[in-house]
């Protein structure tokens, strides 16, 4: 796939350093890979695009790492007429992906960058591969200079060996590294004033939490206007699959009501909004404090909530009365569709896949996964094709690290990850900090009814959030209507800032 419809204006330059500030001893200059002029398509102006690396560390003490940044900015000039002109600085928004081990290049090529890898609109379509490129986000660019993150150790970026990667395995250290990143790119660029918004998807809603306590302590906190979570993790702790952790299908059931309408076991008609919410009031008024009561739940009113539980998830109330009337995600994958000898996708659920005979309750693998290689094969070729990178084969889509991830707390059953809290104490401080979470219908990992429930035991004012859902799945933005509303909604978020 070649992305043409970008015209690179300058000559592309080897590794270049490039700083408004001496390095710190011990460190080296931020590097650059790529430094150039291009005009994307529907912008009407030049954009300024870098590749690069910046020496990171996780904290104090810490054996140092490289952080990979691919950045896009107003050009000099034209940013300091700007300036003057509209006497504010222009916003920066930090964009990462989760994982962990992942790199920027899915919210690159599918949502943010100049020019994006185009995925089929028919999930049940033969042979999933891009149909193509299209414009990227035009409207953002010209409100916005935008910086994808590579954490350590993805892209073009390293990180240490051995026992010295453990704090960078980290929610604290992984997000210190992110934050470092973000500091070194505002001095070098001249914009230590600029309001600061904060996307992560997936893993990446963790980490940008996490950062907000990293920026803080670096003197940034005020910057941080807004922070951006898509298919948001903050409170998968409470609403993971456990068996006995009844709050989780509660939640979870307003996704399986939409995924069940989709294919079409729901009485017709039905629309995922109208189902969706009539879930959520069941969940909330009769299913959670049924699952509650249990075994002294009267065999009578067991036998309605599973006849109810069937007219909104297309499982049969025999199932659910087997079952404690529960099922979880992962079953539910392989359930719904067991006559027609199909597989639901697990990131999303529209995506279907030939289900062997073997398998009776979890199916390994995930039939949506074509997506996810669409933009990493993408990234590779738009480095290699359109930005001329020398060794675009060797940036790393997604890295496997070979220590566990920690996630904070005590080695304990009753350790706390409070990350909404961290968003609650920062707000409070913070009054012109706010929240925008984004979440796909059809996403069984990060469920829709999971992002109600973090709001709802919240304290966080509303008008200091929004709270929105896309036709899709995890990876929302690959539904062509979902990724052009996100574009025009995130603009508008950032029109919305309160403290302009």
């Amino acid at each position: 796939m070649k992305f043409a419809a970008i015209a690179l204006l300058g000559a592309l330059q080897g590794p270049v350093p490039v700083l408004a500030q001496e390095p710190a001893p011990g460190q080296v200059p931020i590097a650059l890979k790529i430094a150039a002029e291009i005009s994307p398509p529907g912008l009407g102006q030049h954009v300024r695009v870098e590749l690069g690396t910046v020496p990171v560390s996780a904290g104090a003490d810490t054996t140092p790492a490289t952080a990979g940044f691919l950045s896009y900015s107003q050009p000099p000039a034209r940013k300091s007429s700007a300036r003057k002109a509209s006497g504010h600085e222009r916003p920066v928004i930090f964009a990462f992906n989760g994982g962990p081990g992942a790199s920027s290049a899915y919210l690159q090529m599918g949502l943010l960058g100049p020019a994006l890898a185009h995925v089929p609109q028919d999930p049940a379509a033969p042979g999933q591969t891009s149909t193509g490129n299209i414009p990227g986000a035009s409207a953002l660019y010209g409100l916005a200079d935008v910086v994808f993150i590579d954490p350590p150790g993805t892209g073009f970026s390293e990180r240490p060996k051995g026992a010295a990667a453990a704090p960078y395995s980290t929610v604290s250290g992984d997000a210190h590294a992110a934050a470092d990143l973000v500091r070194q790119w505002l001095a070098a660029h001249g914009r230590q004033k600029a309001p600061v918004y904060i996307l992560g998807e997936s893993y990446g809603t963790i980490r940008a939490v996490a950062m907000l306590d990293a920026l803080d302590e670096m003197g940034l906190g005020g910057n941080v206007r807004g922070v951006v979570l898509l298919g948001q993790a903050l409170n998968m702790i409470e609403t993971s699959q456990r068996p006995d952790n009844v709050v989780t299908y509660a939640v979870s059931l307003p996704t399986l009501a939409a995924i069940a309408c989709y294919h079409g076991k729901l009485k017709a008609p039905c629309t995922a909004e109208a189902v969706t919410a009539e879930a959520a009031r069941f969940a909330r008024d009769i299913y959670l404090p049924a699952l509650y009561r249990g075994r002294d739940l009267p065999q009578e009113e067991r036998a309605r909530i599973a006849a109810r539980l069937e007219e909104l998830t297309g499982i049969p109330a025999a199932f659910y009365l087997a079952n404690d009337l529960r099922i979880s995600k992962e079953r539910f994958r392989v359930e719904l569709l067991r006559g027609e000898g199909k597989v639901m996708g697990r990131y999303d659920a529209r995506y279907l896949a030939e289900r062997p005979a073997t398998v009776t309750t979890m199916m390994p693998g995930d039939p949506s996964s074509p997506i996810s290689d669409i933009y990493g094969k993408a990234m590779t070729d738009y480095l290699a094709s359109t930005l001329k990178v020398p060794d675009a084969a060797s940036y790393k889509v997604l890295a496997r690290f070979e220590d566990e991830w920690r996630y904070g707390g005590a080695d304990s059953p009753f350790a706390d990850w409070p990350f909404m809290a961290t968003v609650e104490r920062h707000a409070q401080a913070n009054t012109c900090l706010r929240f925008f979470v984004g979440t796909g219908l059809y996403d069984t990992t990060t469920t829709i009814g999971a992002a109600d429930y973090l709001f709802a035991q919240s304290s966080l004012p509303t008008a200091r959030y929004r709270n929105a859902r896309y036709v899709g799945g995890h990876v929302f933005y690959s539904d062509d209507t979902s990724r052009a509303r996100f574009q025009a909604d995130l603009v508008q978020f950032i029109k919305a800032d309160p403290c302009t």
